[in-house]
């Protein structure tokens, strides 16, 4: 049996996972937009007990990994083992976007404003031959890791490293930079070493959270901040901490900038760095 709707991504995904006879679902699809819902579905939802793969072509994981924010996301769910990614060897353009599983299958044609018509298919024996042939797609198919750090953790460690509510700012900023166009985001860096300045902390500190957190190395650190200091954004104060070299601490050359919400101040060093 079919049943055909026209209904949003959100709605589709959800509807999915809350289906209590499906508890593997596989997905094949070369549409971003319809990844980038799923991720965000994936993490309010936080399906237990479900098997959840992606079947793309490289292309399409490629263009997902160049949205920082969208791969630190997605890289939380393979590192949760709530998403498994295979890379199809069988690239084909403009292939239709299917979930399937051996009880039921959902075609989804886009209508823009992330939304599709929704067809449902039940029938045994034409969901049997689809899941059929998407299994020898997933056998033949590249294991692919991301090689972004989960989102968690680059939060997480913030918080715990760096101070009380630095964690929080990384979050608003990071969240901001995710609504715009990859070519439009700042480095991922640039963005920690501005809400570094925000909250006055060492260099040494951000470079430990940033190495040891797998999100740059110090070198990288240093080039971004010099950076910010060429446009003179930030500068660095001096700190005693008593035996060896004095510490720098992250400022801003206009401490106005010091009170703006982390969202804005990404916004207006954003104008400056243009």
């Amino acid at each position: 049996m079919e049943h055909i709707e026209i209904t949003s991504y959100d709605d589709c995904l959800v509807s999915c996972l809350d289906e209590p006879s499906v508890d593997h679902w596989r997905v094949r699809t070369d549409d971003p937009e319809f990844l980038s819902a799923f991720i965000d579905v994936l993490q309010e939802e936080d399906p237990v007990g479900k098997r959840i793969e992606w079947l793309c072509d490289q292309d399409v994981i490629k263009g997902l990994e160049k949205n920082f924010v969208r791969a630190a996301k997605a890289s939380d769910l393979v590192t949760e083992s709530t998403l498994t990614i295979r890379e199809s060897t069988d690239a084909a353009p403009n292939t239709p976007t299917v979930l399937v599983s051996p009880e039921r299958t959902v075609s989804l044609l886009p209508v823009g404003d992330g939304e599709a018509v929704q067809i449902d298919i039940t029938e045994e024996a034409a969901c049997e031959r689809l899941w059929e042939k998407y299994q020898s797609e997933w056998d033949i198919a590249m294991p692919h890791s991301i090689d972004t750090p989960p989102y968690s953790r680059l939060v997480t460690m913030a918080e715990q490293k760096l101070g009380d509510g630095v964690g929080a700012d990384i979050d608003t900023a990071y969240t901001a930079v995710e609504s715009r166009s990859p070519d439009e985001q700042p480095e991922p860096v640039t963005v920690s070493l501005l809400v570094g300045a925000k909250h006055e902390l060492l260099l040494n500190d951000i470079v430990d959270w940033a190495e040891t957190s797998t999100l740059a190395t110090q070198g990288t650190v240093s080039k971004l901040k010099q950076r910010l200091e060429e446009f003179d954004i930030i500068a660095t104060e001096s700190k005693s901490v008593g035996v060896g070299r004095p510490r720098q601490r992250l400022v801003f050359s206009d401490e106005s900038m010091q009170s703006l919400p982390a969202d804005e101040l990404l916004a207006h060093v954003q104008g400056v760095l243009a």
